[in-house]
């Protein structure tokens, strides 16, 4: 008789816990906030880096060549990320992403987080508007030397 033993630990899934600590951080101040912003950052650092391997490694079993380097946004909808400009793997690189719901779950995590990170450091800026995050849309490159955040113009 053949058997399927329950495993002693289930797997848990961390991805996502920063936006709980960041939602901890937002609700304290002073100078404990700014190490927990400071671990934030370096925890959003380590998620895009993360997220350009693994993204990488999947296009590569594709096929797919970094150079070029390839440029991601999420769509106006919110439930496809898309490729922006003209690489020449853009329709190969979209359909794969639109097969892995778990990558475009985890890039929009992605973008939340440095959307609010990036509010964070516009509302510590006396020359900036927060409220021009609003015309701003998160990026995410990937290079042959690692992913990148950036906001554009919408």
């Amino acid at each position: 008789m053949n058997t399927v033993s329950a495993p002693a630990k289930p797997y848990v899934d961390d991805q996502g816990s920063t936006l709980l600590e960041l939602a901890r951080f937002l609700q304290q101040g002073g100078a404990e906030a700014t190490l927990q912003l400071d671990g934030i950052r370096s925890k959003a650092a380590a998620e895009l880096q993360r997220y350009g391997d693994d993204l990488g490694s999947h296009l590569a079993v594709q096929d797919v060549r970094i150079p070029p380097a390839v440029q991601l946004r999420m769509s106006d909808a919110g439930d496809a990320v898309l490729v922006v400009g003209d690489h020449p793997q853009k329709s190969a690189i979209e359909a794969f992403l639109q097969q892995e719901s778990r990558l475009v779950k985890w890039f929009k995590e992605i973008e939340v987080l440095h959307e609010i990170l990036r509010r964070i450091e516009l509302r510590k800026s006396p020359a900036m508007d927060p409220d021009e995050v609003s015309d701003e849309r998160f990026n995410m490159g990937l290079t042959s030397v690692g992913c990148i955040a950036f906001f554009t113009s919408k």
